[in-house]
C-alpha cells in the first residue's frame, strides 16, 4: 500500500446512502456523534481512508447532505479533489442534490464518479427512469462524461466497480499545489490525552513534518507541529491532497476554530476584503445583487458578508463578472482560491468565484471597471506577476509576490527568470524587489528631467535635495524606494551629488566678490563653534551683520555643497567638525566595543540631545546601527 495525495468527497442528498456506501467502500463509519447514529443522518463531516483497486490510499470525505447543515458541508468540500456523487435510486434528484452539485462547480470541481445507490429498492422500470434522470442533470453540470454506477451497500453490487472507477480517474483528477507553501485549513480542533492539542484539515499546499514552525491565521499565532498523522497513520511528512492530523505546541485549544488556517509564515496574511471573478450559478433561484449581504464560505471558514459588484446592479443566474467581497472578521486567503456564497438565510446557495487579489484598498464601480485588465490578468500566475509588478513598476517586495502567488522562493524565481526580458529583481536595504524594466527606464528619466527643470528655475543653487526630488520626480514611489531608484540615477552618470544636492555633472555654482565674502565668513563661524557653540542657523546672521535671507540662502548652498551639515533643524556643524566626532566615534567603539549615548556624549563634551542628534545622524547614513541604546559600526 501507499498514499495517494488525493480526497474524495462523498456529496448528495440527505438520506440518499452517502455514509453506508463510505462503510461499504472503506469499512468506517463516519457518523462520530451518538445523534447522528440515533437520527440516521451526518451532521458533521466524516473521514476514511480508502484503499484504491491497485493498492494506494486516498482520503474521503463525508458530508452532510441535509439542508441544514449544508454549511458543515462547505467545509469539508472545500478540500476535494475528485467526487464520489451519491444519488439513491428511490428518490433520484432531489434538492440538496442539485445544491451539492452546484457547490462542488463552485469549488472548481471537475472529476468523480456518480453512484446510483439502493437499486436493491427499486425495480428495473424505476432504475432506468432514474438513471435518465440522473443522466440529464450530470451532463449538464461540472460532472459531465463521469460514469454512472448502479450499486448497493446491502447486497454489494457495483461496490468494487467505484473502487475501480475511483483508482481511474485519481490520475487524471487536478493535483494540488506541492511545491507551494504549506497551508491547512482547520476543519477540527480537540485535544488527545498524553498528547495534547490536534487540528486536522485537507493539505491545500505544500507539506508539513515534525518540529515545523508554522503559525495559525488569523492572529499570527506561533505553532510548531510535533507529530504527524497522513491518512489516520503517523507519518513523517503531509503533502497537498492528504488528509492530516497535527499534534500542535504553542496554543491553547480555545484560541482555535474551525475556519483558521495552519500555514507557512509566508502565507498567513488574513484579510477583511479581496476582489474576485464572481458568478451567479444557473441554478441559483436568486440574483447575486450589488451591495447585498450573502454567506461567504471561503475553504472552511464561514461569515457573513457584502458583495460590491464593478458594473451591472445585479448577476443573474449564469452570469458573472468582478466584484469586491467585504467582510468582518479576517480570514486568510491567497490569490486562486475559491468561494461559493449563499443566501444570507442560508436556505440557498448563491454562486461563488475565484480569488483574484486579496486584500488591498476598498475601490468604487469605476475603479473597479478601469482595472478589469488587471483582473484578467491575475486570472494565471503569469499574467498575475505581470500585473502586480506593473501596479508598482519602480519595486514590488518578493515576499509579496510569495505571498498572493503561493510561490516559495526558488518556484518564483523560476517564473521570473521566465519573464526576464519584462522584470528583473534588485536588493535594497535586506529585501528584494522586481520591477518593471520598461518602466524603470522612464523612472530615471524622471529624475533626470526633475533636476534639469530645478537648476532652470534655481541657477544660484548648486542643486536639489535628496528630499524635494523624491517628491518632485517620484511622487507615487513608496518611501523606502526613493532613495534607491535616485541612487539608480546617479550610477547611471546622468546626476551626481555635490554634498547633500544633486546635481547634473559638471555644472557648479561659483562664489565671487560678496557671495565668497559672505560664504567663508559663515563657514569660518561654524568651524570655530565647533560642536558646543555651533552658531544657531536663525541666529547666526546677526552675529555676522548680514541680511537675513542672504545669510539663509548662503547657509542652504554650503549646506547642499556639504561643506556645513544639518544634523537637526536647529542644529548644523562644519564637515570638518563632524569628521573629528566621527574619529572619536570610530577610536571608542574599535577600543571598547559599543558605544552608549552617555558615553558618547562625555567623550565629544556636549550636551545629551546634541549627542544624541550626531549620532542619529551616522544612524541615518548607514554609518552606525543603534541597538538599545548603544551603537556599533555597520560593516
Amino acid at each position: 500500500m501507499s498514499h495517494f495525495n488525493c480526497v474524495i468527497g462523498a456529496a448528495g442528498h440527505i438520506d440518499h446512502g452517502k455514509t453506508s456506501l463510505v462503510k461499504a467502500l472503506t469499512g468506517v463509519d463516519c457518523d462520530r456523534f451518538d445523534e447522528e447514529k440515533k437520527r440516521g443522518i451526518t451532521i458533521d463531516l466524516g473521514f476514511a481512508k480508502l484503499e484504491l483497486s491497485d493498492g494506494r490510499i486516498a482520503g474521503v470525505i463525508d458530508v452532510p447532505g441535509h439542508q441544514r447543515f449544508i454549511h458543515n458541508m462547505l467545509a469539508g468540500a472545500a478540500g476535494v479533489d475528485l467526487a464520489l456523487f451519491v444519488i439513491s435510486a428511490d428518490d433520484a434528484v432531489m434538492p440538496q442534490t442539485v445544491e451539492h452539485l452546484a457547490i462542488l462547480e463552485m469549488l472548481g470541481v471537475t472529476h468523480g464518479v456518480v453512484a446510483l445507490t439502493k437499486t436493491d429498492l427499486v425495480d428495473e422500470e424505476t432504475l432506468e427512469l432514474a438513471m435518465m434522470e440522473v443522466s440529464d442533470l450530470v451532463q449538464k453540470s461540472c460532472l459531465a462524461g463521469s460514469k454512472i454506477i448502479p450499486c448497493s451497500s446491502v447486497t454489494g453490487l457495483g461496490i468494487e466497480e467505484l473502487k475501480d472507477e475511483l483508482n481511474i480517474i485519481s490520475k487524471t483528477a487536478s493535483t494540488r499545489w506541492a511545491d507551494g507553501f504549506f497551508r491547512m485549513p482547520i476543519d477540527r480542533v480537540f485535544t488527545i490525552k498524553g498528547h495534547g492539542l490536534v487540528v486536522t484539515g485537507t493539505v491545500f499546499s505544500g507539506k508539513v513534518a515534525p518540529d515545523d514552525k508554522l503559525i495559525v491565521s488569523p492572529g499570527d499565532m506561533d505553532v510548531r507541529a510535533r507529530r504527524v498523522q497522513r491518512h489516520g497513520e503517523t507519518s513523517k511528512m503531509a503533502e497537498a491532497g492528504s488528509r492530516a492530523a497535527i499534534n500542535i505546541t504553542g496554543v491553547d485549544k480555545n484560541q482555535l476554530r474551525r475556519g483558521m488556517v495552519i500555514c507557512h509564515p509566508a502565507v498567513g496574511g488574513a484579510f477583511t476584503q479581496f476582489t474576485a471573478e464572481v458568478v451567479c450559478h444557473l441554478t441559483s433561484p436568486l440574483k447575486i445583487v450589488h451591495g447585498r449581504s450573502y454567506l461567504l464560505h471561503l475553504h472552511t471558514a464561514e461569515t457573513l458578508c457584502r458583495v460590491y459588484l464593478s458594473s451591472d446592479k445585479s448577476l443573474n443566474p449564469g452570469e458573472k463578472g468582478i466584484a469586491q467581497v467585504r467582510f468582518y472578521d479576517p480570514i486568510q486567503m491567497l490569490n486562486g482560491d475559491r468561494f461559493v456564497l449563499r443566501s444570507s438565510s442560508a436556505r440557498n446557495t448563491i454562486g461563488g468565484g475565484v480569488i483574484l487579489e486579496p486584500g488591498g484598498a476598498p475601490l468604487g464601480r469605476r475603479r473597479l471597471v478601469s482595472l478589469s485588465d488587471k483582473w484578467d490578468a491575475l486570472k494565471n500566475t503569469d499574467s498575475g506577476i505581470r500585473a502586480m509588478v506593473g501596479q508598482a513598476p519602480w519595486g514590488t517586495p518578493l515576499d509579496k509576490l510569495m505571498g498572493i502567488f503561493n510561490l516559495p522562493k526558488p518556484a518564483l524565481a523560476k517564473k521570473l527568470k521566465q519573464l526576464k526580458d519584462e522584470i528583473s529583481t534588485f536588493e535594497w536595504k535586506s529585501a528584494t524587489y522586481a520591477f518593471d524594466i520598461k518602466a524603470s527606464k522612464k523612472i530615471v528619466g524622471d529624475i533626470l528631467e526633475a533636476v534639469t527643470q530645478f537648476h532652470k528655475n534655481n541657477p544660484a543653487l548648486q542643486g536639489i535635495e535628496e528630499s524635494t526630488l523624491a517628491l518632485t520626480a517620484l511622487p507615487s514611489v513608496d518611501d523606502e524606494l526613493t532613495a534607491y531608484w535616485i541612487r539608480r540615477a546617479v550610477s547611471s552618470k546622468k546626476i551626481e551629488f555635490k554634498g547633500s544636492a544633486l546635481k547634473l555633472p559638471g555644472r557648479d555654482v561659483e562664489f565671487s566678490g560678496d557671495d565668497e565674502t559672505s560664504r567663508q565668513a559663515i563657514l569660518d563661524a561654524y568651524k570655530k563653534g565647533g560642536l558646543k557653540n555651533a552658531p544657531k542657523t536663525d541666529k547666526v546672521y546677526k552675529e555676522l551683520g548680514m541680511r537675513k535671507s542672504e545669510t539663509a540662502r548662503m547657509i542652504r548652498i554650503l549646506t547642499q555643497t556639504g561643506d556645513l551639515v544639518s544634523l537637526a533643524p536647529d542644529y548644523t556643524i562644519h564637515r570638518d567638525t563632524l569628521d573629528t566626532a566621527r574619529k572619536i566615534l570610530v577610536n571608542e567603539i574599535e577600543a571598547n566595543g559599543p558605544v552608549e549615548t552617555a558615553r558618547y556624549r562625555d567623550l565629544l563634551g556636549v550636551g545629551r540631545k546634541a549627542a544624541i542628534d550626531i549620532l542619529e545622524y551616522f544612524d541615518r547614513r548607514g554609518f552606525t546601527k543603534r541597538k538599545d541604546n548603544s551603537r556599533s559600526l555597520v560593516s
